[in-house]
């Protein structure tokens, strides 16, 4: 039985560091650690970056330790279509970087609730939820014939991804609340901090991080640790459902966009681990011959620290501290729509799961 000792390990040491960091911080500071501030570029939030780094290397360090057992990872070529997809999120990533700086208030307007970038976000992820419906239905149809548990399975896991990225996606635009002109009910208005119809905005903080996190494990983390274990594993139908490299590549800037919660660990470290991990990625790309591959990863990766750098240190030309986090929704978003489509691609097709290639043509670890 494969168990990632290590990994679980730096997994373990980072909550108990974290829970040291906010009693340093409530007792020495007065702060609470979990809420919206402006980043600051002193000793100790330098020495809080140096641990989260520490921490994230050990990390992806410690897994690929404990998965070398199985080999060489098996890396795929991506096809022109795929690089399109990567080349145009980090094109508008670096617009969007660009736009902050020459124009905060602009940039501050396309974040604002009912503009273009909301409501994109929103429809991506009910994209999304739609392609994960209808896996579902077609799944539905398999288990009823001769497919069996593994089709049960199947419409299981769809039927809750397309049920979770609705209610995702509704929150989103506050169940089109402005829409519609709905009133928040009673029982809201002293409970949410924005007064709208929604349940994120009770505890805004806490509702982001669990969110980015959960975005965080599925479109970062999960491609990355099957692309190590997938050649020891045999998940059938089930396999259809893990995110490629293509997701995690498309949705990475993702991780460059914060400046209110930049000063909470978690957030450093998936920003660290993303980087790290699109480098370790980048690397398998290099040794491979795939120079395509290994320029846009790589360019990817800069671009992320640059890009978080840039809020760290301009945070206080910020509109509103937290603008940035609705570009990352977006990028998000775009992580799930890519999500949606391939899981529907590859259970849709009449090859089996296991032989659907991410690419066209295979690299050496």
């Amino acid at each position: 039985m494969f168990l990632p000792r290590r990994f679980l390990s730096v997994s373990l040491l980072s909550v108990l560091v974290m829970v040291c960091l906010v009693g340093i911080e409530r007792s020495l500071f007065g702060v609470r650690y979990f809420s919206e501030r402006m980043p600051r570029v002193e000793p100790y939030n330098l020495w809080h970056a140096w641990v989260a780094l520490s921490l994230s290397l050990a990390a992806i360090q410690g897994f690929t330790r404990d998965a070398s057992w199985l080999g060489a990872p098996m890396l795929r070529a991506a096809s022109r279509r795929e690089l399109s997809i990567c080349i145009a999120t980090l094109v508008l990533a670096a617009a969007a970087a660009l736009l902050f700086s020459v124009d905060a208030v602009t940039f501050s307007a396309l974040a604002r609730e009912d503009n273009i970038f909301e409501w994109l976000s929103a429809l991506l992820i009910f994209a999304s939820s739609v392609f994960f419906a209808l896996v579902a239905t077609g799944q539905l149809r398999a288990a009823r014939g001769e497919a069996g548990r593994d089709a049960w399975l199947a419409t299981g896991a769809a039927t809750s991804f397309s049920l979770v990225f609705f209610v995702v996606g509704m929150e989103e635009i506050s169940w089109m609340q402005r829409v519609f002109g709905l009133a928040t009910p009673d029982a809201l208005l002293g409970l949410n901090k924005q007064q709208e119809l929604n349940l994120h905005n009770i505890s805004t903080g806490f509702s982001e991080l669990l969110y980015y996190t959960g975005s965080f494990v599925l479109l970062t983390l999960m491609p990355f640790i099957w692309l190590y274990l997938r050649k020891g594993f045999a998940l059938g139908r089930l396999e259809a459902f893990v995110p490629s490299v293509l997701v995690l590549a498309a949705s990475a800037p993702m991780a460059a966009f914060n400046s209110d919660n930049w000063s909470m660990l978690p957030t450093q470290m998936m920003v660290m681990m993303t980087v790290i991990i699109l480098l370790v990625i980048a690397d398998l790309a290099l040794r491979g011959g795939l120079w395509r591959e290994f320029v846009l990863l790589t360019a990817t990766a800069i671009l992320i620290v640059a890009i978080q750098e840039l809020f760290v240190l301009q945070a206080h030309d910020l509109v509103r501290i937290w603008d940035p986090t609705e570009y990352k929704e977006l990028f998000i978003a775009v992580g799930l729509a890519i999500y949606g489509y391939e899981t529907w691609s590859r259970l849709r097709s009449s090859a089996p799961v296991g032989e659907v290639r991410i690419g066209r043509r295979p690299m050496a670890g």
